[in-house]
């Protein structure tokens, strides 16, 4: 295949030992097998490009930890034999999270995200069991084992965001810190609470402030790094997004049964065989295998609309990215100006160049 594709997510399986209900993912208990997920690190280490990025999510994937056992070391051998520097993270709930899973993930340097909402009661109000029971006290209890198995900079948290929690997006991204997080993903929660124009601008000021926050620890060596932002710096993600790129190269994802699409929502959707992109374990259709892409071509301008479905499209969430990314984007922009006078700076962009980017 022709395509550069940087990364790939591996939705491992369907299952999960909680119940949230703004979840997108249908509880259909199935499990990637072996051979899907071989084929699936083929593709991502045989295109071209050198840099690779392999994401390992679910449902929850500790429930086929037997999957993640194989794949590591696979994929790593792989990786050294064709000459690619790879990186591996696992997102999970860390409800399940034990020595046994951080043992292997420190031996094979997997960076590891977990997902928090923030302080206790938003947290177990979004992210509980069944019978609404909350998570965050296994989780909480079970971070200083994390903290002192995983180095520091091969953790992060995926902060999960939603419209009721915007006023407290400030109050929640400062305990994520407290707890010891300094790698944040924004998690912009779809499809459940409405995301009204009020929500919106909580967000934006609340956003801004927290940059303000990120940019003064930077003067002061206390490095707190932003998902976007240390993709912008590393890889120009977003700018490249806007002026347009082919979604191979960081949209991919592989199902369970190897089907491929550029989005994980299109598991629910009743017509999602429209936009497969094909199959990890049968190939690719004619037109991806042989189309180069070009930024100014009608063709691939009209493949990201063909394969990014415009039904139920979340306005308000699509509305809260806008913001998000032009934020990180000039936020990056400054980052390189104060680069040019600032040591300190210089080595804020070649931490997240070197290895926080994941």
């Amino acid at each position: 295949m022709n395509k550069q594709v940087n990364k790939i997510k591996l939705a491992i399986t369907t299952k999960c030992n909680l119940a949230c209900q703004y979840c997108f993912v249908k509880k259909t208990n199935q499990d990637m097998d072996w051979d899907t997920a071989k084929n699936a690190i083929c593709l991502l280490l045989e295109s071209e490009g050198k840099d690779k990025l392999l994401s390992i999510y679910g449902g929850e994937p500790l429930l086929n930890f037997e999957l993640i056992k194989k794949i590591c070391p696979y994929a790593i051998s792989q990786a050294r034999r064709l000459k690619k520097n790879l990186t591996i993270s696992v997102c999970t709930n860390a409800t399940l999270l034990g020595k046994k899973h951080l043992d292997f993930f420190k031996k094979y340097g997997v960076r590891l995200i977990i997902s928090l909402v923030g302080k206790k009661a938003d947290h177990d109000k979004f992210r509980n069991f069944k019978r609404d029971k909350g998570s965050y006290e296994i989780i909480v209890k079970t971070l200083p084992m994390v903290f002192k198995k995983i180095p520091r900079e091969h953790l992060g948290v995926s902060f999960c965001l939603l419209p009721s929690t915007t006023e407290r997006i400030e109050e929640n991204f400062n305990h994520l810190l407290k707890l010891g997080f300094n790698y944040i993903n924004f998690e912009i929660i779809h499809h459940y609470e409405d995301w009204t124009k009020g929500a919106q601008e909580k967000f934006k000021l609340g956003f801004e402030k927290i940059i303000k926050f990120v940019l003064a620890g930077i003067e002061k060596n206390n490095f707190i790094f932003l998902n976007p932002v240390n993709w912008e710096i590393k890889y120009q993600k977003i700018s490249r997004s806007f002026s347009g790129e082919c979604p191979f190269w960081y949209k991919s994802e592989v199902y369970p049964s190897g089907k491929t699409a550029f989005s994980p929502f299109l598991l629910n959707y009743p017509n999602k065989e429209e936009y497969i992109i094909g199959d990890v374990n049968q190939g690719f259709s004619l037109k991806f295998e042989n189309c180069q892409f070009n930024p100014k071509s009608s063709s691939c301008r009209k493949c990201q609309f063909d394969y990014f479905p415009n039904e139920n499209i979340d306005k308000g969430a699509e509305k809260i990215y806008e913001i998000y990314r032009t934020l990180c984007m000039k936020t990056t922009k400054k980052i390189k100006s104060l680069a040019l006078k600032d040591k300190t700076y210089v080595r804020y962009a070649r931490k997240i160049k070197g290895e926080i980017c994941f």
